[in-house]
C-alpha cells in the first residue's frame, strides 16, 4: 500500500497491509514509521481514503479535532 498525508503528493510511505479472517485491513510493517513522522498520539482522528491501485490517503486531526497539515496548503480536488 502506498499511504501519503492529503496534501502532501510527492511523498508515499510503503506500507504493509494485512487481513484476518474475518477480511478487516490493518496496516503493519510500516506503519510505525508513517506514525512516528507525524508524531501521531492517542485521540488523533484519522481519516483514510482509498483510491485502489495500493493508493492511499489520510487526513490528521488532532484531540482539538483541528487538522494537522505537515507540508503547508494543498489545491488538491481530494483536499476538499
Amino acid at each position: 500500500m502506498h499511504l501519503r498525508e492529503v496534501s502532501c503528493g510527492y511523498y508515499r510511505w510503503i506500507v504493509d497491509v494485512i487481513y484476518d479472517a474475518r477480511g478487516k485491513m490493518y496496516l503493519n510493517i510500516g506503519w510505525d514509521k508513517f506514525a512516528r513522522h507525524h508524531s501521531l498520539e492517542a485521540g488523533f482522528i484519522l481519516m483514510f481514503s482509498y483510491f485502489g491501485n495500493r493508493d492511499m490517503s489520510v487526513k490528521v486531526f488532532d484531540e482539538m479535532r483541528c487538522r494537522r497539515d505537515y507540508h503547508g496548503d494543498s489545491t488538491d480536488e481530494e483536499d476538499d
